[in-house]
């Protein structure tokens, strides 16, 4: 039977919004949202958060979930890797004698994520004939090629003057990194702490599962979208 370790990342001090992991999403704390689909998904021998800080530790301790640590708070900081604190995480459960296969890496800020979207990404990385980690994708709404660049007097210039003459259906669809969860095994670990380099495959997540929440506009779209999904 596959051994998966979940980790959250969880880290104190978000600068744009004020304790993003741990502030009231549609009724509950951010992280609770991602916390309940991990659990609900039975796909996880361990769910760890990773965090540096008390107060997020004792809200998640709240919630039902303990924590058999604290990260490093040298591995807290805005320069620090989340490749870096899963090396960190494994590190510390190989000392206390537990081992995994697959090591999960799932997004605090992530509240659209579903048990099923887990599964089915489970599913898919199983089945895969490749070897490599699987990253949670979506697509980008317009194609890449018709960005613009605004200067100090708000002119805009397109990067590819040729590309605005295309049909939109003529482009490649290109995807981008979703920032939901990751799949790696052990190996993946261990390579990327020998070269710091990986090769992912793509797992397709819907956009209105996928919304970066930088901002409060952010926030207020991906409430609007958790409600017509899940209300």
């Amino acid at each position: 039977m596959t051994q998966r370790l979940a980790v959250i990342p969880a880290r104190a001090g978000s600068k744009r919004i004020k304790d993003k992991n741990i502030r009231e999403f549609c009724g509950k704390p951010m992280i609770s949202h991602i916390l309940d689909a991990a659990k609900k998904s039975s796909l996880f021998h361990k769910i760890h958060v990773s965090t540096e800080s008390r107060m997020i530790e004792d809200i998640v301790k709240n919630l039902g979930y303990e924590i058999d640590f604290l990260r490093d708070s040298a591995l807290a900081d805005d320069h620090t890797g989340l490749l870096d604190v899963l090396s960190f995480v494994i590190e510390k459960y190989t000392l206390l004698g537990e081992a995994y296969d697959e090591v999960w890496m799932l997004m605090a800020t992530a509240p659209l994520v579903s048990k099923d979207d887990l599964k089915s990404a489970s599913k898919a990385y199983l089945s895969s004939d490749s070897d490599a980690p699987l990253k949670a994708i979506t697509s980008f709404s317009i194609p890449i090629e018709w960005a613009e660049t605004l200067d100090e007097r708000s002119a805009l210039e397109p990067v590819n003057k040729d590309a605005l003459k295309v049909r939109s259906q003529d482009f490649e669809k290109k995807y981008y990194d979703a920032g939901l969860f990751y799949i790696y095994s052990i190996k993946d670990i261990q390579t990327f702490t020998k070269n710091k380099n990986l090769n992912y495959q793509g797992f397709i997540m819907p956009k209105i599962k996928s919304v970066d929440i930088d901002d409060l506009e952010d926030w207020q779209i991906a409430e609007s979208f958790f409600k017509s999904l899940y209300s």
